[in-house]
């Protein structure tokens, strides 16, 4: 497994607490002084991060960068869901069908 540092954008500030706590090295995009997309993949590619985000400009600019990132977009976060669901043996699938 590879170690390495792990740069969370803003909308996942939460989610960076909890990483970190359970003990994943993590900065966090408001702790680096920089709010432009730009700025903060530039600290990314300085610092040797990995980034985290939801925001569709910041995975562009880490694509075009060719910086490594993980874009937890509504695809990733769907999957989560339906992960969650079928653990727990609830059917994600309609039950009935509407009658004409």
């Amino acid at each position: 497994m590879v170690e390495i540092k792990l740069l969370i954008d803003e909308q996942l500030l939460g989610c960076g607490l909890l990483l970190r706590s359970i003990g994943y090295d993590i900065v966090l995009a408001n702790e680096t002084g920089f709010q432009r997309d730009e700025e903060l993949v530039e600290y990314a590619i300085n610092n040797d991060l990995f980034v985290i985000t939801e925001d569709n400009g910041m995975a562009t600019l880490c694509k075009f960068r060719e910086v490594p990132h993980l874009h937890f977009d509504i695809s990733i976060k769907a999957k989560v869901i339906v992960e969650e669901l079928k653990k727990r043996n609830i059917s994600t699938k309609k039950s009935k069908q509407v009658e004409d």
